[in-house]
């Protein structure tokens, strides 16, 4: 390399690599000779060094969105303590059926002693119930239910009536765990089937023997409620327990409303209102319904034995394990053959029995499940193995005996 390209060579390394994608011109002239002669003016040449900057540094993968973050509404998932639901029952009387009434005799004395309640003696054998069911009534008392309001009611057959179809419910007390009176209902029944029979054959739709009275009860008295602790504070309890979830509440109601909120336990949250606020609770509970939270969903795998079904949180996590799972038929046909002896032979004839015993082994590969599988990828390697429904009862009972199931495991 002549001294001028060396020059140049190392002013253009003082100056620092060139900005990215810019191109670098760099002539090249002759070489200079000390001792020849002054030469003609030379055009510089148009030979040019180009120099890109390689990106080195790996792209970023795009930022991932968890597909079970589904925001709920607070009220969805909590409760105001101290404002509740109430159960009420009582024991009444059905009449007005066709035919479809009790056979016993418990509600023949209870027709008797209404009779008698409104000033007439009738013996019990004079008593016929033929038209007439003892019935269990109940009613779901909603809080903060006044008096005069309307109750739903729903009417039970509990002593042999086959149909509840066109009855009417005589005047009925429902009472609480106190023993006091809170709804009584009365009127016609709504039932969602009919029984009809002749003598040699009957036919029934759905379930005639249970009906329900919308608006059938009316509110006797008040059942007495505060949404308002005795501190001053309003409590809400998760429906169900989390302490992830009551955490995110907690956060979400200080962040919306700048009430200091805290999670007492994996189920109450304490909210702590300002002096004034007592008196606007009903405001606060509104607004408490339009925030939203990310409820944090626990690892249970619930099987329902009984008909096959299996559901899983999509928290659920297996490990590396190997599933082979096939099914062994066996059939036994017994057929009866009969022994003819020969016309000379003198024998008797017999009958003797032939067994015949097959067994069909269905026949399965051995499927690996990776390690960290989720539910989608579980059931995706089941289906290429051909498990039924009802085959998945066994195979996750056997993933949480080998302790690969990471969840809870919850049997019907």
């Amino acid at each position: 390399m002549t001294p001028f390209l060396s020059v140049l060579a190392l002013l253009l390394a003082a100056q620092g690599d060139p900005p990215p994608q810019a191109p670098v011109i760099v002539p090249v002239f002759p070489p200079i000779i000390d001792n020849a002669a002054p030469a003609a003016e030379f055009i510089p040449s148009t030979a040019r060094m180009t120099s890109t900057t390689i990106e080195t540094k790996p792209a970023q993968p795009p930022e991932l969105t968890a597909e079970d973050s589904v925001e709920v509404r607070i009220s969805d998932l909590v409760t105001i303590e101290g404002v509740r639901e109430n159960q009420l029952q009582g024991l009444g009387l059905v009449t007005g059926l066709n035919g479809t009434g009790d056979k016993g005799r418990a509600a023949g004395q209870a027709l008797a002693n209404f009779i008698k309640r409104n000033q007439l003696n009738v013996a019990l054998a004079d008593v016929d119930i033929a038209n007439v069911a003892l019935v269990t009534v109940t009613c779901h008392l909603k809080p903060f239910a006044k008096a005069g309001t309307f109750a739903d009611v729903s009417v039970q057959s509990m002593n042999g009536a086959t149909s509840l179809f066109g009855g009417h419910l005589l005047q009925t007390p429902l009472y609480g765990a106190d023993a006091q009176v809170y709804v009584v209902a009365q009127g016609s029944i709504a039932v969602g089937g009919f029984t009809a029979a002749g003598k040699a054959a009957s036919v029934t739709q759905n379930h005639p023997t249970v009906g329900v009275m919308i608006g059938g009860g009316i509110v006797e008295r008040e059942v007495p409620m505060s949404a308002i602790a005795a501190d001053g504070s309003v409590h809400l309890n998760l429906r169900s327990p989390n302490y992830v979830t009551a955490v995110r509440v907690a956060k979400a109601v200080t962040r919306a409303f700048g009430m200091p909120a805290r999670a007492l336990d994996n189920t109450t949250i304490r909210v702590t209102l300002p002096s004034r606020q007592p008196e606007d609770a009903s405001a606060f509970i509104a607004s408490l319904n339009e925030q939203t939270v990310i409820p944090e969903q626990e690892a249970i795998v619930v099987i329902n034995e009984r008909t096959g079904t299996v559901v899983a949180g999509a928290k659920v996590r297996i490990s590396k394990v190997a599933v082979t799972h096939g099914n062994l038929t066996i059939s036994i046909a017994e057929t009866e053959q009969v022994s003819q002896p020969d016309a000379l032979a003198g024998g008797d004839t017999a009958t003797t029995n032939a067994t015949a015993i097959s067994a069909d082994v269905e026949k399965r590969g051995l499927q690996v499940v990776q390690g960290g599988t989720s539910v989608s990828e579980l059931a995706a390697s089941l289906n290429r193995m051909g498990v039924a429904p009802r085959d998945l009862v066994a195979i996750f009972q056997a993933f949480a005996r080998a302790g690969a199931l990471h969840a809870k495991l919850e049997i019907l």
